[in-house]
C-alpha cells in the first residue's frame, strides 16, 4: 500500500524572516502616518493637505503586496478594502 509523505510547509529563510520583520515595523510606521495624514486632512482639509495620505497609503500596499508574495498567501481584508478604494493592483 502506498503511502504518501505529507510535505510540510515551505520554511522561510533567515533572510525573508528578517525581511518580514522589517515589513511589520514599516507597515505599523506607516499605519500611524497615514492616521496622522488622515486628520489632517480632516482639519484642513484634502486640497491644502497635500499628497501625504496618498504616498503613505501606497507605501503601505507596497508593503503588504512584498509580505503576501513572500509568505505566498492572501493580503488581509484591510488591504483589499484600500486597494478597491485606490482601485491598485498588487
Amino acid at each position: 500500500m502506498p503511502t504518501a509523505i505529507p510535505a510540510g510547509e515551505p520554511r522561510l529563510s533567515a533572510r525573508q524572516i528578517a525581511r518580514l520583520v522589517w515589513l511589520r515595523l514599516r507597515t505599523r510606521y506607516l499605519l500611524r502616518r497615514m492616521e496622522r495624514a488622515s486628520l489632517r486632512a480632516s482639519r484642513v482639509g484634502f486640497d491644502r493637505a497635500g499628497g501625504r495620505l496618498l504616498y503613505f497609503a501606497d507605501r503601505w500596499l507596497s508593503c503588504h503586496a512584498e509580505a503576501a508574495e513572500i509568505l505566498r498567501c492572501e493580503e488581509p481584508p484591510e488591504v483589499a478594502q484600500v486597494r478597491a478604494i485606490f482601485g491598485r493592483r498588487p
